[in-house]
């Protein structure tokens, strides 16, 4: 039974009645300060037994013949609104929400007009389960909760199959073709994916429609939009026509006969010459030079001129970048070395803000001198 806080309602209990729950030699320890703690000739003649939990007892001594005494008035039940009986029960109640705050394995009961705490039958699961966790959630009998294996509570997820092992929850892919309904998807693919189609036929009669394999998706060469694997719209990919100049591309086998496909987009030549791209914005699909002292990430065989190789393009070739070393003028991308300090350094015109950047020290008007 809940614990009810009654010192309040004690304090108006008499002495005379107390002395009956404490009994000779073994007095209050709150009261006396013989028996409190604080002096070591008495120290622990009386420890006072430990709280039972039953709100229709006074605690005397621990060990003693009076260490839980039931006594007739005491405050009970929810909000100290009912009293204890004579026989020690709470009582007073007309429904088992006045005599505490039942659980689902330790429902309060008003019988009679007295509160009775039950218990529910050992085995009886909660209502609040966690689904697929292989485990249940149930009553012990003695109004407590426990945790136990149920190997019939199995994980439930799309084109997975799940199992129990003694309470432990696995899955695995379900097989190809097991129906599904997922984000669009009509069927497992055995990977544990829902997806519309595993073949063209999938995708209905249309001769422009087709099954992309990688994702189980249909696409159609002719809706405008760039889906499946299409490298571009409507164009590219293993059904769709080849792209023209310009437009995107992985291989070449996506561009149009006679287009090379460079820096991603099908372009009329190789643009494999360092910094030389075919996917300039003013440009696309035809390889231009990228503009001075800007970088070529990729221009064939794993090579690139990139500043942090202090390199850079001098709008024709890969040289050295701003700040780099430097024997001459045409190891610099500025085509200009500065003979004090062997580094590459901004050419004439160049925007400059002080002298130091530039090959003659000479920033004049935001630009380097000639």
């Amino acid at each position: 039974m809940r614990r009810t806080t009654r010192a309040t309602w004690m304090l108006l209990i008499s002495m005379a009645a107390l002395g009956g729950v404490y009994g000779p030699g073994c007095s209050n320890e709150a009261d006396d300060p013989e028996r409190n703690g604080e002096a070591p000739s008495t120290k622990g003649e009386c420890a006072p037994a430990d709280d039972d939990g039953d709100p229709c007892t006074a605690e005397g001594c621990k060990g003693g013949g009076n260490e839980h005494v039931k006594v007739v008035g005491l405050p009970c039940g929810m909000n100290n609104a009912l009293a204890c009986d004579g026989n020690g029960k709470c009582a007073g109640c007309t429904t088992a929400d006045q005599c505490g705050t039942s659980s689902e394995c330790a429902p309060w009961a008003c019988n009679a007009g007295v509160c009775e705490l039950t218990f529910t039958n050992p085995g009886t699961p909660i209502s609040q389960q966690t689904p697929g966790d292989c485990l249940r959630v149930q009553c012990t009998g003695t109004g407590e909760e426990q945790t136990v294996a149920d190997d019939l509570d199995v994980p439930v997820e799309p084109c997975y199959d799940g199992m129990c092992s003694n309470g432990t929850p696995s899955t695995t892919p379900s097989k190809q073709g097991t129906d599904c309904n997922v984000n669009g998807g009509n069927a497992c693919d055995g990977k544990g994916n829902c997806v519309e189609c595993f073949t063209d036929l999938d995708c209905g009669n249309d001769p422009l429609t087709f099954c992309d394999p990688k994702f189980g998706t249909c696409h159609n060469c002719a809706d405008g939009v760039k889906n499946g694997d299409e490298t571009d719209v409507d164009c590219g990919g293993a059904d769709c026509n080849p792209c023209t100049q310009g437009q995107g591309c992985e291989t070449v086998q996506h561009c149009k006969a006679g287009l090379y496909c460079a820096d991603g987009i099908c372009c009329n030549t190789a643009c494999t010459t360092a910094c030389l791209a075919c996917n300039l914005p003013n440009s696309v699909g035809t390889c231009s030079f990228i503009p001075k002292y800007g970088e070529d990430p990729s221009y064939g065989n794993g090579m690139s001129c990139l500043n942090a190789d202090q390199l850079a393009c001098s709008g024709a070739a890969c040289l050295g970048a701003l700040g780099a070393p430097c024997a001459g003028d045409t190891d610099c991308a500025s085509f200009k070395c500065s003979g004090s300090s062997k580094t590459c350094r901004k050419g004439p015109g160049d925007m400059c803000m002080q002298n130091s950047e530039c090959f003659n020290d000479t920033c004049m008007n935001g630009t380097c001198a000639p």
